[in-house]
């Protein structure tokens, strides 16, 4: 026998990982809704709260002054209010989890090595997930320029590689998509992606992702390539030497990752 629960999809990505052009292409397709970087960690840092009530309309600001002056909003209410007015236009909810604070977390949070929009969910609803990788040397170099975790003192080596091989693991176990594959094929891969989140692929995105806007991304000091980029096309690997590659293939975490994903160490 089937859930009787309602379904509510997550899309996860560690940061640095194409992220932000991918739920570009995902929340331009006709009939989705995605909200971005939600955590039940976060309510202000990217603030799911306003991207509800003026990007999509999801929420009346009546009823969000009310949750604020009795401070009692958790996460499950505010997803349940929106999953109910997206469903009743006949949209799509998708949460694009904010993964980063359940895997590195620093400098927001204390790293879990869990999905806590998960756990917070799932009693409530059947959570359907789908999760997207990059090879992680690409993504330790684009994270170490980010402009809080270069205030933060740089990337922590050890976080860094147990965060990727506990996501590696759990996005091994579910099923996942490449970011390089998808620069390859954006169609083939975004139609796999979709499978996986029991939503219809829209070709249309094609045409649209690029001026799409309701999406969050550290735009002015992080630089994300999702924000800057018109096309959809394969990255050439920059600010690599031998001797990062050679701290990378001697630590066992960084192999056991390549491994689960299907990548060269």
């Amino acid at each position: 026998m089937g859930s009787r629960k309602p379904k509510i999809r997550i899309l996860r990505h560690l940061a640095r990982t194409g992220g932000t052009l991918i739920s570009k292409c995902i929340g331009s397709m006709d009939g989705v809704v995605l909200l971005s970087e939600v955590h039940p960690d976060n309510i202000v840092a990217t603030d799911p709260i306003r991207q509800a009530v003026e990007w999509f309309g999801l929420i009346d600001k009546k009823q969000i002054a009310r949750w604020r002056r009795l401070r009692k909003l958790t996460m499950l209410q505010f997803v349940g209010m929106c999953e109910t007015r997206a469903s009743g236009r006949g949209e799509t909810l998708v949460l694009r989890d904010w993964s980063h604070l359940d895997y590195y977390g620093r400098p927001y949070a204390k790293a879990r090595m869990g999905s806590a929009l998960r756990d917070s969910l799932q009693d409530a609803y059947e959570v359907v997930e789908a999760c997207t990788v990059r090879h992680p040397v690409d993504q330790y170099v684009s994270l170490s320029k980010i402009a809080v975790i270069v205030e933060d003192g740089g990337v922590d080596w050890d976080l860094f590689l147990d965060g990727n091989l506990a996501y590696a693991q759990y996005a091994e176990e579910r099923g996942f998509v490449r970011y390089e594959d998808l620069t390859r094929d954006p169609d083939g891969e975004l139609k796999k992606l979709c499978g996986m989140l029991e939503i219809d692929f829209d070709a249309g995105y094609a045409q649209r992702w690029g001026s799409y806007e309701h999406v969050t991304g550290d735009v002015k000091r992080a630089g994300s390539e999702g924000t800057r980029v018109n096309e959809i096309r394969p990255l050439e690997r920059k600010g690599v030497d031998e001797e990062m590659l050679e701290r990378f293939r001697s630590d066992e975490r960084y192999r056991q990752v390549c491994e689960l994903l299907g990548y060269e160490a």
